[in-house]
């Protein structure tokens, strides 16, 4: 997926290392989720302790938060854009997510993200994740 001698744009290997990532949250090959990213990254999420010093501290965590679904659940990117250059990216986006709890119980959420990559020995890799959701206003002035 990462292999420069492949046809396409910096940009190009970017969205597919992206969209990569997207797929094995969603299917949940765990092994694959981060094999994309620097063993350094830094990842800010929506769920405390928000801030992860490393994909391993990152990988830890999932238990605490992954929801269980019945099917393999949503998580789909939504406007992603690229900006590469030789060796530095930056993308956005939206994800939608959400799935059906084993209680039959529908959730759905939409939170925004970018990503930070450089190009790593030939390879694209996210350095600097930051997944994040609006504060919802009270209306209570």
């Amino acid at each position: 997926m990462n292999d420069p001698s492949l046809a396409g744009t910096d940009e190009d290997h970017v969205r597919q290392v992206l969209e990569r990532w997207a797929f094995t949250t969603r299917t949940g090959p765990q092994a694959e989720v981060l094999a994309n990213h620097a063993p350094d990254a830094l990842i800010y999420d929506v769920l405390p302790p928000m801030k992860y010093e490393g994909v391993a501290a990152y990988r830890r965590s999932w238990d605490e938060w992954q929801p269980d679904t019945k099917d393999e659940g949503q998580f789909a990117l939504r406007d992603l854009a690229v900006v590469a250059g030789s060796d530095v990216a930056f993308a956005h986006c939206f994800i939608q997510c959400g799935g059906t709890l084993p209680d039959g119980e529908i959730f759905e959420d939409l939170v925004r993200a970018t990503f930070c990559l450089r190009k790593i020995g030939g390879a694209w890799k996210v350095t600097h994740q930051h997944v994040s959701k609006p504060v919802e206003p009270s209306g209570d002035d």
